[in-house]
């Protein structure tokens, strides 16, 4: 129980930060935004191949936008000197991880609920529907478990903001992969059986850096 008193007082406090601020999710949403746009002039995106090309499209641009700005909660954190007394303080610190999970999910939730309608408007695509918003959150989830872990990492090192970015993405190929072929298979119509094995990737990986995540964020913070 205790547990996840923590978790939640400090959730309720990035989301506190947030919503004073703003900057993360208009951060997010604007540099999206841009890529959104760009790929709508730089491609032909005609009806018969959209479809194939809107899968990548929407996880360039939520990926990217997100890569630049999900590790603000910690790095701002450390900015104003409040992270040294995150860990110093009687917590546990796979409560601060679970937390800041918790955040950054939540965050870019938010980011990409404002991301699809933008992309439906400039690519005509319907892609608010049960099953890709369901790989939407999946990938999300990998995306940040990794994210968050990594900026721990980070937190102390001059160049965190451009380290993280270049460190993450590596990892997260598989998770970028599964979203992208996930995504394509629910908007082109194939069979159940040919998107399962999808699907069922990403909720391993998730599960798998989830788990990761939590079990080395104590010694990634000794490091």
């Amino acid at each position: 129980m205790k547990f996840w008193q923590q978790v939640l007082a400090l959730v309720h406090k990035d989301l506190v930060l947030e919503i004073r601020r703003k900057e993360i999710i208009i951060s997010m949403f604007v540099f999206a935004l841009q890529i959104l746009v760009i790929f709508n002039y730089a491609f032909d995106l005609r009806v018969e191949n959209v479809k194939s090309i809107g899968p990548g499209v929407i996880w360039v641009s939520i990926f990217f936008s997100c890569a630049v700005n999900v590790g603000r909660t910690i790095f701002l954190e450390k900015e104003r000197g409040g992270w040294e007394g995150l860990i110093t303080a009687p917590l546990e610190l796979g409560a601060l991880y679970v937390a800041k999970l918790i955040g950054s999910i939540l965050f870019m939730l938010f980011a990409e609920a404002l991301i699809l309608p933008m992309f439906v408007v400039l690519f005509n695509l319907q892609v608010i529907t049960l099953p890709i918003i369901t790989v939407l959150i999946l990938g999300t989830i990998g995306f940040a478990s990794i994210s968050t872990m990594f900026a721990g990492l980070l937190a102390s090192t001059r160049a965190r903001e451009i380290m993280l970015p270049v460190l993450i993405f590596p990892i997260l190929l598989p998770v970028t992969i599964a979203t992208v072929e996930a995504t394509a298979n629910h908007l082109t119509g194939t069979t159940a059986m040919n998107r399962a094995p999808w699907t069922g990737l990403l909720i391993a990986f998730d599960a798998l850096f989830i788990c990761a995540g939590y079990i080395l964020f104590d010694q990634v913070l000794e490091e």
